[in-house]
């Protein structure tokens, strides 16, 4: 019989990576998942200083929240008889250190190129609270499709960027330390920008700005002495790029960057201008894409140079909305391109949290993910344990936050409902569901309710507080045909589903009672939609007819038929009865139904097909969820 291979927890270790005064690294594959994982663990020296052990576990759930294409994912962390672990992210590739030493970099674009994703992946830390402290060379690794990666964000935490020592060593690495940190105290996220200044000077110069014979001679060059400059150590360096390095080596923190966020724009407007061969992370292809922040209405790029994003080339082209027709007065006013995000993976369907910073997106393969909406960038992703176990999930088919956005429900094609905590990305340990596919799900406000529509033709009530609790209390109401889409109405007074016997029916959520039905469609309805004061309700169907009630008469208000599929997702739009809606082709349609002219067509790229819709009010912008994985914007007009 073959000896049995060793593990730490479930996952079988295959070898060692490295080891060093942290701890060991190893390669190993986790069974469940059947991937290959890094696996870290802490050495028994660390183990025993009080304290550390709670810290390092900290950090790794700290880390863990960071999901961007430049820093590496940890995907587990938790104990082992006694000992942490952290599970992440196995690399090919080589790190930056051994890339200079053998001259992989060839040429100035390549090695901007290197530099421009280290601000991007660290500009994105700092916005999350997390600051790295020991940003260096071997720290960084080069995949060999050009994408870099930020390693060692725990670790490089848990052990800190001041003077604070440990058998007598400093905690960091010297050479890329900034002043500040030598000086004990409290310290900021520029110490990253010192140390990404440090690694560009490196790579323009071929030496790093300071050196010493000793750990003292060289941090008492760091802390009073001006780099040698650029333009001596290496001629050539074009003067910008050498104002560029100056200002992060800045002796002052307040004299640099006001952020690397910045300093990664002017880095990249350089770029754009040079031949490069290790370039960002491929677009569309295997990495987020990170679109200008949503800003506040009034605050559009209109005036002056265009920002970086928009200046440099775009795999997802942005074409000006095409206007069909004559475009009604209502709609004059014209819908902006604001930018595009995502990654490639098919998307169902996508919903905002109460509070406008979260977008979530639910895939083909069950699982949702969490983008932040003012960066634009990926936070968090949420797999249930069927999931977990197989590597995949049932389609997600319908979601909903809680009015105060604690919570987030999950409907999935095979009738299984899950609940989740959005600011842990745990799931609740219950499991409501329907014996067909989830229609649609809604949490009313007050937080007491779940309501559930299935297939099955039938409108459950769940008792949220009781869920919360692993209690399956709910209350049932039959339906005369399958529920294929939900929506909340009157402020959340009502419930409204869409049937394949073409009606509509309204409920009332705190009697349960039915208090109106519509008919009127000639193909099963597919979406529906109620306006922000609960008087319209905008119907779609199969047929791709969308239709506009009025609910307190129940008399149809108007209709267009512009969509050739079947209407996936509508939804109003600030002002008047405009109702924006997507068939799974290339347009979003935005109509008023006030006025008979023909819509208004938002085109997306000629391979786009938008899945469902989603409108953030306070920053006022349309989100398009593309079926690959990515979202348009549109700034809208109210």
């Amino acid at each position: 019989m073959p000896a049995q291979m060793p593990r730490i927890g479930r996952y079988e270790i295959l070898g060692e990576i490295g080891r060093g005064g942290m701890g060991a690294v190893y390669r190993a594959r986790d069974p469940v998942l059947d991937r290959l994982v890094a696996l870290k663990q802490l050495s028994a020296e660390l183990l025993a200083e009080p304290g550390m052990r709670d810290r390092f576990l900290r950090e790794a759930r700290s880390a863990a929240r960071l999901q961007h294409p430049n820093i590496v994912t940890v995907y587990e962390f938790g104990e082992v008889e006694g000992t942490p672990f952290i599970a992440m992210e196995l690399l090919e590739g080589e790190n930056l250190a051994d890339a200079l030493e053998h001259q992989r970099l060839k040429d100035l674009g390549s090695r901007l190129g290197v530099v421009v994703q280290l601000c991007d992946a660290l500009a994105y830390a700092h916005r999350h609270g997390v600051i790295h402290r020991d940003v260096k060379p071997t720290n960084v690794t080069i995949l060999p499709n050009g994408t870099v990666k930020i390693v060692d964000f725990g670790i490089a935490f848990l052990e800190g960027g001041t003077m604070a020592t440990r058998t007598g060593m400093l905690l960091g690495t010297p050479a890329y330390m900034a002043p500040e940190q030598f000086a004990g105290g409290v310290v900021d996220a520029r110490v990253d920008m010192w140390s990404v200044g440090i690694i560009l000077y490196e790579l323009i110069a071929g030496r790093r700005p300071f050196e010493g014979d000793t750990v003292l001679a060289l941090i008492y060059q760091i802390v009073h002495n001006p780099p040698p400059p650029l333009e001596t150590v290496a001629p050539g360096t074009p003067p910008r790029l050498a104002a560029i390095v100056q200002r992060a080596l800045a002796k002052n923190p307040l004299e640099r960057f006001p952020d690397l966020e910045v300093m990664g724009r002017e880095l990249r407007a350089l770029e754009d201008a040079l031949p490069t061969l290790v370039a960002p992370p491929p677009r569309p292809s295997n990495a987020a894409r990170v679109a200008p922040p949503l800003s506040p209405p009034g605050q559009l790029d209109t005036v002056g140079e265009p920002p970086p994003w928009k200046r440099s080339a775009s795999p997802l082209p942005a074409p000006a909305p095409r206007i069909v027709a004559h475009t009604p007065i209502a709609l004059q006013t014209p819908f902006l391109e604001a930018g595009s995000f995502g990654e490639a993976r098919r998307v169902q369907v996508i919903a905002i949290s109460p509070d406008e910073t979260l977008l979530a997106a639910g895939g083909t393969d069950g699982s949702i993910r969490l983008w932040d909406l003012e960066s634009s960038a990926k936070v968090a992703t949420l797999r249930n344990r069927e999931h977990l176990r197989t590597g995949h999930g049932s389609v997600t088919t319908a979601l909903a936050f809680s009015e105060d956005g604690s919570l987030l429900a999950s409907g999935h094609l095979d009738g299984a409902v899950y609940l989740w905590e959005v600011a842990t990305g745990l799931e609740l340990d219950v499991r409501p569901s329907h014996e067909g596919a989830i229609g649609g799900l809604a949490m009313p406000p007050g937080g007491t309710v779940l309501i559930t529509a299935g297939s099955d033709a039938t409108l459950k009530f769940w008792e949220l507080p009781a869920l919360q609790h692993g209690d399956l209390r709910r209350t049932l109401r039959r339906q005369p045909e399958a529920a294929t889409c939900l929506c909340l109405g009157s402020g959340g007074r009502q419930v409204v589903t869409g049937h394949t016997n073409r009606t509509v029916r309204v409920h009332d959520t705190e009697s349960f009672r039915l208090v109106a039905t519509f008919h009127g469609h000639r193909a099963p309805v597919s979406a529906v939609a109620s306006s922000d004061d609960g008087n319209l309700l905008a119907v779609g169907a199969r047929d791709g007819a969308l239709r506009v009630f009025d609910l307190a008469s129940r008399e149809e208000v108007g209709a267009h038929r512009e969509h050739s599929r079947a209407v996936t997702s509508a939804l109003f739009l600030p002002g008047a009865c405009r109702v924006a809606s997507v068939a799974m082709d290339s347009v979003v349609v935005v109509w008023d139904a006030t006025e008979p002219e023909a819509p208004l067509l938002l085109q997306g790229s000629d391979d786009a097909t938008f899945a469902s819709l989603a409108f953030a009010r306070t920053r006022s912008r349309l989100i398009a969820a593309r079926a690959d994985g990515y979202f348009q914007v549109w700034a809208v007009n109210p």
